[in-house]
C-alpha cells in the first residue's frame, strides 16, 4: 500500500485477508500501523478490537477500548467507546460489575447523554429484574434528577411506571412513580400552555434572519410534540406488548455518523463474497 497509505478501505481489506489466511500477527500490524498514520478513525480502532476478540485476546481488546475512552475524554467519542467497552465486558467477558462501572463513570462525565442511560438500563435489565429492582430504579432516578429535557424525562418516567407495573414488588413504589409521572405531565402541559399564550417562548421557535421568517408558537409546540412522540413507543394493553413498548431502545440510537464513524459495518465492502 505504498501509493495509498491513507486509504482505510484497502488497509481494512488487507488486514481482513491476512486474518483469513491465519496470519493474525500481520493483520494486527497492518491495523496498528494504519491507525498511527491516520489517527482518530473509530472504525479502525474497533476493527483492531474485533481482531483481538476473535483471536481470544480479550485483555488486549479491553485495553484498546479503555485507551480510546481515556484518549477522547470530554468528547462524545469517549461515551461512544465507553458503551462499546461496557458491551464487551458484559456480553463477552460476562463481567456485569465492570460493565456497570464503565457506564456509571461515563455518565459522571457526560450527564446529558441519553444513550449512556439507555445502555445502563439495558445492562440492569440483563439481570433478574426482581432481584435487581433497586439498580433499575436508581437508573431511572438518575435520569429524572438530571438536566435532560422535560420531554426525555417524561419518557423515562413512563417507562418506570411500566416497569413497576410489570415487575415491581411494592405497590407503594408504583403509586409514588405514578404520582411523580403525573407531576411531570402537568409541568409539561403548563409549559405548552404558557408557550401557546405567548408567555414563554418555546426553544423550538427560531428566527430566520436571512429570510425574516419567524416560526409561530403553535407550530413550534407541534414540532416539540412530534419530536417527543417519535422517541416514545406506543403503549399497549397486554403485558407482553407493554414490555416491548417499554424497552424498545431502537428509537433512541442515532446513526454512528454523529461520532464521525462512517459506514462501520458494510460487510459487502470489507468482506467481499468469494
Amino acid at each position: 500500500m505504498v501509493h495509498l497509505p491513507k486509504k482505510p478501505t484497502l488497509h481494512l481489506l488487507w488486514a481482513a485477508f491476512e486474518e483469513q489466511q491465519g496470519d493474525i500477527k500481520e493483520a494486527r500490524r497492518i491495523l496498528k500501523t494504519f491507525q498511527l498514520v491516520v489517527p482518530g478513525m473509530a472504525m479502525v480502532l474497533l476493527r483492531r478490537v474485533s481482531l483481538e476478540r476473535r483471536s481470544g485476546e480479550l485483555v488486549q481488546a479491553e485495553a484498546l477500548l479503555r485507551e480510546a475512552v481515556e484518549l477522547h475524554q470530554g468528547t462524545p467519542l469517549s461515551s461512544f467507546f465507553a458503551i462499546k467497552l461496557s458491551r464487551q465486558l458484559l456480553k463477552v467477558q460476562k463481567n456485569l460489575a465492570k460493565a456497570r462501572k464503565v457506564l456509571l463513570e461515563a455518565i459522571d462525565g457526560d450527564k446529558e447523554n441519553v444513550k449512556l442511560y439507555l445502555n445502563l438500563l439495558e445492562l440492569e435489565f440483563s439481570c433478574d429484574v426482581r432481584l435487581n429492582e433497586s439498580n433499575i430504579l436508581h437508573c431511572f432516578e438518575q435520569v429524572l434528577l438530571s438536566s435532560l429535557p422535560l420531554e426525555i424525562k417524561i419518557i423515562f418516567s413512563q417507562r418506570r411506571v411500566e416497569f413497576l407495573e410489570d415487575f415491581g414488588c411494592s405497590v407503594r413504589s408504583l403509586l409514588h412513580a405514578y404520582d411523580e409521572h403525573q407531576k411531570l405531565l402537568k409541568q409539561n402541559s403548563n409549559k405548552k400552555r404558557a408557550a401557546e399564550n405567548g408567555l414563554e417562548e418555546p426553544e423550538e421557535k427560531k428566527v430566520r434572519a436571512d429570510e425574516g421568517v419567524v416560526v409561530s408558537a403553535p407550530a413550534a409546540v407541534a414540532a416539540t410534540t412530534a419530536s417527543s412522540t417519535a422517541l416514545a413507543t406506543a403503549d399497549s394493553s397486554s403485558s407482553s406488548s407493554s414490555s416491548q413498548a417499554a424497552y424498545n431502545y431502537s428509537a433512541w440510537y442515532q446513526p454512528y455518523g454523529s461520532y464521525g464513524y462512517q459506514n462501520p459495518w458494510n460487510y459487502s465492502q470489507y468482506y467481499p463474497h468469494s
